[in-house]
């Protein structure tokens, strides 16, 4: 899949680091058949995503952020009496590019289902290009399960060239706040009214019951949320999901808790505390 004139000619209209740069060659390769670019967080994986995506010269494309697919998908596997590739025909049709933003798997159900996604893309020569905080061999790393997706991850290092994205700068911090989630506020002071984290993310939810919320396009306010040492794995996930989807949907969202931003996440283990810590220190602060 080779992008138009225009996505080849993004690095000379934006000043790049080595890796960024990097990246470009290998996106505006012609010999590429798919990509898999990860690193740190705020190291400008994404804007390369959608620079590349709004240059290549075909209508046969899609992006997709992991959160809103994989919740789309599972209903249409269902939908489809389990057929993968009935799932792909209804999601994608006749697709030739995809583009996966955040990339990462965590959950054994998922990686099933994202092993034969794969294979249903790779069999018909579907364009891949992703981005993750995670290199292929931290995907799925439970070590209960991660054994089970070694054969997928192979498969995934064989058909998509590996680049590493990791500046010196985390752009997100030099950003100026312009969207409507960096508008948001943290604070600790006392709400009036809102969903408490308990209500949200100490309790069964799931991805899709977070992009429900989200796709009623009002304003959120999320309450009493913990130090997330304070509450246990699976809580802290959620919660990572949940800022994940804030995030991509674009929704200010006032956070009231016990602790200051800075303390959040000290001592925290979850797997995307970082990515979900880069966030929200885009967020208006105050006590």
């Amino acid at each position: 899949m080779r992008p138009s004139a225009a996505a080849e000619s993004f690095a000379a209209d934006f000043l790049l680091d080595s890796t960024q740069a990097a990246a470009v060659a290998r996106l505006t390769c012609t010999d590429e058949l798919g990509i898999y670019m990860w690193g740190p967080v705020g190291r400008g994986k994404t804007w390369l995503l959608d620079r590349y995506f709004a240059g290549v010269d075909t209508r046969a494309k899609k992006r997709v952020h992991f959160h809103s697919f994989f919740r789309d998908l599972h209903a249409a596997y269902f939908r489809h009496g389990f057929s993968i590739d009935g799932a792909i025909d209804d999601l994608l049709g006749e697709i030739e590019l995809l583009c996966f933003d955040e990339f990462h798997v965590h959950d054994i159900g998922d990686a099933r289902l994202i092993a034969r996604m794969l294979e249903s893309l790779f069999a018909r020569n579907v364009s891949l290009v992703v981005t993750s905080n995670y290199a292929p061999d931290e995907l799925l790393p439970n070590p209960l399960f991660h054994d089970a997706f070694v054969p997928t991850i192979t498969i995934l290092k064989k058909r998509l060239r590996e680049i590493r994205v990791d500046g010196p700068a985390d752009y997100r911090a030099l950003r100026t706040p312009a969207s409507n989630f960096a508008r948001g506020v943290w604070t600790t002071e006392r709400p009036d009214t809102g969903i408490q984290f308990s209500e949200l993310c100490e309790k069964p939810r799931s991805t899709a019951d977070f992009l429900a919320l989200v796709e009623l396009g009002q304003d959120l306010t999320i309450t009493d949320i913990p130090r997330l040492t304070d509450v246990d794995d699976e809580a802290v996930q959620r919660f990572s999901n949940l800022v994940d989807i804030l995030y991509d949907r674009d929704i200010a969202t006032t956070f009231h808790a016990r602790v200051e931003l800075n303390a959040l996440g000290i001592g925290s283990a979850g797997r995307d505390i970082a990515r979900t810590m880069s966030r929200l220190s885009e967020l208006v602060t105050r006590k």
